[in-house]
């Protein structure tokens, strides 16, 4: 499945929520969010989207195309995105996988107002058997290790999507800073 076939429903002008937070034991702040997803350039995909942070206006856009498959190096996290910060190790079979050989790769430029800073971000990861996209992404953190996002898009069934972004801070797990849920715009 290429990312035009897996983000095929995902297409269009939508509204929705986003949530957000900066550590796993804040709560998280909602705003509204707008997102339109658009083929570009007959094999890539846009995903422009707007939310705020403390009254402020934001923005971001993902560049997506198909590439060969990687994950190996994704933190072995997943569960259902809703924000749970258990350990990799404690998650037994509910790990995610590294990409299974013949998988399609996904490839990303991300930029966000807010989240990446001046500079872009690029990721990699696979398209899974649902269509969700997985995608990671480190940047540097000086004077330490490198940091990571794991961003996955749900592209849904046509009535809505769901992006989901996860912090990866050296020497602790994975926890879930955004999720912006989507219906489709009347």
């Amino acid at each position: 499945m290429t990312i035009i076939e897996s983000l095929a429903p995902f297409t269009g002008s939508w509204q929705g929520h986003n949530r957000m937070r900066l550590m796993p034991t804040d709560e998280y702040e909602e705003s509204v969010s707008a997102a339109t997803v658009n083929v570009t350039a007959g094999a890539f995909v846009t995903i422009e989207y707007t939310w705020q942070h403390e009254d402020k206006p934001q923005n971001g856009l993902l560049l997506l195309g198909s590439g060969p498959a990687s994950g190996g190096e994704e933190a072995a996290f997943d569960g259902d995105d809703s924000g749970d910060t258990t350990a990799a190790s404690d998650l037994g079979d509910a790990a995610e996988p590294e990409a299974a050989a013949g998988t399609q790769g996904a490839t990303a430029v991300w930029v966000d107002s807010y989240h990446s800073g001046p500079e872009w971000l690029t990721l990699d990861g696979y398209i899974d058997d649902d269509g969700v996209i997985r995608l990671t992404g480190w940047y540097p953190a000086p004077p330490g290790p490198d940091w990571g996002w794991q961003i996955h898009i749900h592209p849904g069934d046509g009535n809505g999507g769901r992006i989901t972004m996860l912090n990866m801070v050296p020497g602790h797990d994975p926890y879930q800073v955004v999720e912006a849920t989507y219906r489709r715009q009347a």
